[in-house]
């Protein structure tokens, strides 16, 4: 009798309006079809251990929305044993509430219980308006979730998982977080995905790795999070990456945001394009930022390094900032002359940098002149005699390289090797060089031409018309 009760919590058909009223416990093997879509949750359901919920592609799952934003009374769907729900591209599975209007959260979410053994497979799905979305009540150190094809709009967290957890092809829009804070376990892989319109995308996971996703419109983008983002762009965004260490970003671009990068510590920086931000970036101890393009917005580079020392500022375009290319925002000394600022005058190239000259609280910044090509030092701007502990690491400067009348000089501190190459790669001539000042004849056409040296490093020089 018992059982037969359970069964009527379970399904009760509201013929009326063509759709499933469901709710209570499922205690076998169940299938909600196509055919008995929509269903409506009136009440909380719990999948009992060793029992499989499986949702049938194209099934809409709405729970009766709450609004007195009490969460003890929001309506879940739990998970002891085990729920499938994939859909297909065209056919998703969505879990939503009776109420979408609200834009934000009236039911509580998808709630695993990995302490009982519970388990979730999900693919091509929606979830919308919850509270905590899909989450577990331990983490799990092994366990690996992987999305693809999702799209979480308008909940509070669209995922509070300590796993590792992988994302292929989703979209995250108008959540508070996306991805919330892994602080037992967990690493975030996510592959072509976008996050719109959030308060937050992702926050302090233990590892993340994030290749050709587009953050567009959030509010704090990804906060505290190590790891690396390679082909990615930040379009709009309050804070690009912010409050992070130990973090790699590679061919990314970053327009339009109030500050790109906020990088505390041990933060990489390269081969990456700046444009209409408030602050480019902010780089600080041991921060490498190498060959980017950093033109046109409010302040370029702030260095807030306590030890500039373990910091590499090299090879980048720093160019028409409105506020100031660099600001020296600490009352240590260092150089940068290994990069460009895009003009032949001193005085426009200082007026671009805010440093001890401005403040006397902050340190002095040596910079280098460059010809139009930003390929070819002209003249070194030197403020401040500096050794070799109170400057910003550049890399190469045992060696210099400049053309000039017919003539390539390098200054070399060790005997070396070089080879000139054209840029196309083809060797155009080989020597020997001394310690000190070599001086070699330009016997070749004009052009962009790379010196390379036995160690692999290289530079480019020009030889003009």
């Amino acid at each position: 009798m018992k059982s037969i009760s359970l069964a009527v919590l379970l399904f009760t058909f509201g013929i009326a309006n063509c759709q499933t009223t469901v709710s209570g416990g499922i205690y076998q093997n169940t299938t909600w079809t196509l055919a008995g879509s929509p269903y409506e949750v009136t009440g909380s359901i719990v999948v009992f251990p060793g029992k499989t919920l499986t949702i049938e592609p194209g099934c809409v799952v709405k729970f009766s929305a709450d609004y007195t934003f009490n969460t003890g009374n929001l309506i879940y769907l739990e998970i002891r044993g085990s729920l499938v729900a994939n859909g297909t591209p065209n056919i998703p599975v969505v879990f939503t509430s009776t109420d979408t209007t609200t834009g934000f959260y009236n039911w509580y979410g998808i709630r695993i219980k990995g302490s009982q053994g519970g388990s979730v497979q999900m693919n091509n799905f929606e979830l919308h308006n919850s509270y905590q979305g899909i989450h577990n009540d331990i983490s799990e150190p092994g366990v690996t979730y992987q999305f693809d094809e999702c799209y979480f709009r308008s909940n509070n967290y669209a995922l509070q998982l300590n796993a590792d957890l992988v994302y292929n092809n989703c979209m995250f829009e108008s959540n508070g977080v996306g991805q919330a804070a892994q602080i037992q376990y967990g690493t975030l892989t996510a592959t072509n995905c976008y996050f719109i319109n959030n308060f937050c995308s992702f926050t302090w996971s233990n590892g993340i790795n994030v290749s050709n996703c587009t953050f567009v419109g959030n509010e704090n983008n990804i906060i505290g999070s190590p790891g690396t983002i390679q082909n990615s762009q930040f379009l709009n965004n309050t804070f690009g990456i912010t409050e992070t260490s130990n973090i790699t970003v590679t061919n990314c671009n970053f327009e339009g945001n109030g500050t790109g990068i906020d990088g505390v510590s041990d933060c990489s920086v390269s081969n990456s394009t700046f444009t209409d931000n408030s602050i480019a970036i902010k780089i600080g101890d041991g921060g490498e930022v190498r060959k980017n393009q950093i033109n046109n917005n409010g302040v370029g580079i702030q260095v807030l390094a306590y030890n500039p020392t373990t910091t590499v500022i090299d090879s980048n375009n720093i160019c028409n900032n409105s506020v100031h290319n660099l600001e020296n925002l600490i009352d240590k000394n260092f150089q940068v002359n290994l990069n460009c600022f895009c003009s032949q005058d001193s005085v426009v190239i200082e007026n671009g940098i805010y440093d001890g000259y401005d403040d006397i609280t902050r340190g002095l910044v040596n910079y280098a002149i460059y010809d139009d090509s930003c390929q070819t030092i002209l003249s070194y701007i030197t403020k401040v005699v500096l050794d070799g502990n109170a400057s910003i690491v550049e890399q190469n400067q045992s060696w210099r390289v400049w053309a000039f009348q017919n003539q390539l000089h390098i200054i070399t501190e060790n005997p070396m090797d070089i080879q000139l190459l054209t840029s196309t790669g083809l060797t155009v001539y080989k020597s020997a060089l001394l310690a000190g000042e070599n001086v070699l004849p330009i016997t070749f056409s004009t052009g962009v031409y790379l010196v390379s040296n036995s160690l692999g490093d290289q530079k480019r020089f020009v030889v003009a018309p």
